[in-house]
């Protein structure tokens, strides 16, 4: 953790120190609070054993509500239970399998182009590993992504990607830039050009029909609260946050992703953030993964 970040809690009577995860957290401590970004069984147990022994701590956040966000198809499905107007999903359907893709001549609901996702987005290797898939061709030529993986519709949005921060009830959305708008004629010339398909990291060099950015404005500031507030309630998270696009051709927005504890320390003022966590107003020792 950063330093000035530590001395700046302590100076509000709130104190971190590192957990040595190879040892059982009820050999450790005393632990008021537990702020952790573990995954794993072995984990796990230990998080409940301690938990046990301990009812009066608290651990943010629940292994099993981290859970719901490691898989890309769970993730965005308390979206549509919020019944927010002007809120919505991408249109996505799950590729368990090769057999399954191979044998995809039309996707469903889907146009292209595509967006292809590994289902798990547990922070393994290649899970943020994504491609725009741009015709049949692309679906079916074995490219990187293997199934299991989602296809997403890819929707342009003016190429601005809203991400929202969320800690509690600390609320804080960023513009920043995503993948350019792509056109009939970009359609054609990089279904011809790439195979049908292209990994995102090759896409900002192909394709320059890019929006300007300036074009597309912030969300109300009530909306994102509510949407924030609608996520923490049906996550039963604390730290998360989630990614937000503006459906170039209808009046609503698009949450297209959502990372549990994402970096925080690129917000102006975390050292503040974390320092005012309900469960952190009295003094306290907390101990950070």
């Amino acid at each position: 953790m950063v330093p000035e970040f530590i001395n700046y809690a302590k100076q509000r009577g709130i104190h971190f120190f590192p957990i040595d995860v190879s040892n059982p957290l009820t050999d450790q401590g005393p632990f008021d609070c537990i702020i952790h970004k573990l995954y794993g069984h072995e984990w796990n147990l230990n998080l409940q054993h301690f938990t046990i022994n301990h009812p009066n701590a608290t651990v943010i956040d629940p292994p099993s509500a981290i859970q719901r966000l490691h898989n890309r198809i769970s993730m965005l499905e308390p979206i549509s239970q919020l019944a927010i107007p002007h809120l919505n999903i991408p249109n996505q359907i799950l590729v368990p399998d090769v057999v399954s893709l191979t044998s995809l001549s039309a996707i469903n609901d889907l146009s292209f182009p595509v967006i292809a996702k590994p289902l798990l987005a547990d922070g393994g290797s290649n899970a943020h590993d994504m491609s725009l898939v741009f015709n049949n061709e692309g679906l079916t030529k074995g490219f990187e992504l293997e199934p299991p993986m989602i296809l997403q519709q890819f929707v342009n949005h003016g190429g601005v990607i809203f991400k929202v921060y969320v800690a509690d009830d600390y609320v804080k959305c960023v513009k920043r830039s995503s993948l350019p708008d792509v056109s009939e004629e970009t359609m054609e010339k990089m279904g011809s050009e790439c195979g049908g398909v292209m990994k995102f990291s090759q896409i900002s060099g192909a394709v320059t029909s890019m929006s300007g950015d300036e074009k597309v404005t912030m969300p109300a500031p009530e909306f994102i609260e509510a949407v924030a507030e609608g996520l923490r309630v049906a996550l039963g998270l604390h730290l998360f946050n989630f990614d937000m696009i503006k459906d170039d051709k209808r009046d609503e927005y698009l949450v297209i992703d959502i990372n549990y504890f994402p970096g925080y320390e690129k917000l102006p003022c975390y050292e503040m953030v974390f320092s005012s966590f309900p469960d952190l107003k009295s003094p306290t020792h907390l101990f950070q993964i």
